[in-house]
């Protein structure tokens, strides 16, 4: 007798109930998943490639490791290269993914990816998207750009401005909403499709500058005499702080002083009014205007509800719930990212379950005070490194006891042969 194969969990049948997703029968859904993306591949004639790189067995493989879920990354400007055109041949392609996720019973967050705003930077939107003329200079560490670029702080303001494109006379987000609208469309009845994941890691622009400075202040402020002296600090002023801040070893001197959880949790306290109003006044409208687009084609997919990229370094957003003419939607899922603060670097040989534990603390009190479900859509990062299992065991363990689902930060050709890959297979013995 052939095995029934497994089901993709059909967003339609779940609800939510608190901070809990639960099925028809309410026992509670816990996703247990994997990010796969392609942010694209540079070929020798300029143009990008996005085409999936993995085999299609993957999806079963997944499945067959116990994983019932997988966070899709999709980037803008594949999907619409030209302002207002949309490319059928690549929306095809995440089709024939949902398919695969489909057979293998696998549900779908689909994400719409972003690293520095733009494809000209790093990946996400096209080049006619990026309203700036500013030069852009890239950094050792990739993240970095965003405190240092003008050109990645000017693209965001465009956005977050709705800025007119020249070419349509329509606003960015106002094409952004359409895009969204042309993908519910497209997909609204698929089985495997759970959930729209609308941008990932919202950045401020410009006004990070004032977020980030306000955090090196209270840092400054917070160190003593010996702390100073131990990070070569002539004295504890921002500008000092900042210098060591750029400085890989003084970095990570700096960084060993947030294993301290009070402290970490006061400088958090201290830096937030700028990162809330920032939540406030652009990403709630932002949030509301793209899921009012999606939800006139699918009302029965959930909408993931990301917070900025500064609060996920432990500095606390104040989001509220996406409202929609007024009303909470009742069908959302916070998605908070956290990783080590030494994450991307080689330090993360030696990641700290103290800093990590304090972000994930604060993403705790925001998901109850939002009163939704959770689902940590982006941790680990783990590449080859053995300190997964241990640093990996923890994080899982801590998620477990919230009744958060996850997906693992992300998939490599070599997946299958790091020690990652046990961690992800244990999960279903949690």
């Amino acid at each position: 007798m052939k095995p029934i194969p497994n089901q993709p969990l059909i967003a339609k049948d779940i609800r939510v109930d608190g901070t809990r997703l639960v099925d028809p029968n309410g026992k509670q859904v816990h996703f247990r998943g994997i990010n796969l993306i392609n942010k694209g591949i540079k070929r020798p004639d300029g143009a990008w490639d996005f085409d999936p790189t993995w085999p299609d067995a993957v999806w079963q493989r997944f499945a067959d490791l116990g994983m019932n879920a997988v966070r899709l990354g999709i980037i803008w400007a594949a999907l619409e290269p030209v302002p207002g055109q949309y490319d059928e041949r690549y929306i095809n392609l995440i089709k024939h993914q949902l398919d695969l996720a489909a057979q293998a019973g696998m549900s779908v967050m689909l994400d719409m990816h972003q690293d520095l705003y733009a494809q000209r930077f790093s990946d996400g939107a096209p080049d006619w998207a990026v309203l700036t003329d500013a030069p852009y200079e890239a950094t050792d560490l990739w993240s970095d750009a965003y405190l240092s670029s003008p050109a990645v702080q000017q693209a965001w303001d465009a956005f977050w401005e709705n800025k007119e494109v020249p070419q349509t006379g329509r606003g960015l987000q106002d094409h952004y909403a359409a895009l969204w609208a042309h993908l519910a469309a497209a997909f609204h009845d698929h089985p495997a499709l759970f959930s729209y994941d609308i941008m990932n890691e919202p950045a401020p622009g410009s006004q990070i500058l004032e977020m980030f400075g306000l955090l090196m202040h209270n840092v400054a402020e917070s160190l003593t005499p010996e702390e100073a002296t131990h990070l070569g600090l002539s004295e504890p002023s921002l500008e000092s702080l900042s210098a060591a801040f750029s400085d890989p070893e003084s970095k990570l001197k700096l960084l060993s002083l947030l294993d301290d959880p009070e402290r970490y949790r006061l400088l958090g306290d201290l830096s937030q009014e700028p990162v809330i109003h920032f939540e406030r006044t652009v990403l709630e409208p932002f949030y509301e205007k793209i899921t009012t687009a999606i939800l006139a084609h699918d009302e029965d997919r959930f909408i993931l509800r990301g917070n900025n990229y500064i609060s996920n370094i432990g500095v606390p957003s104040g989001i509220r719930p996406i409202t929609v003419k007024g009303r909470p939607d009742p069908k959302q899922i916070f998605a908070p990212h956290g990783y080590d603060l030494v994450v991307d670097t080689p330090a993360m040989l030696h990641p700290s379950d103290s800093r990590a534990q304090s972000i994930f603390r604060r993403h705790r009190e925001t998901q109850l005070a939002l009163n939704l479900p959770a689902i940590v859509t982006e941790w680990g990062a783990f590449d080859i490194y053995d300190s997964a299992l241990n640093h990996g065991r923890f994080l899982l363990d801590l998620f477990a006891s919230w009744g958060w689902g996850n997906t693992y930060w992300c998939y490599t050709e070599n997946f299958f042969e790091v020690p990652v890959r046990e961690l992800l297979e244990n999960q279903k013995n949690r």
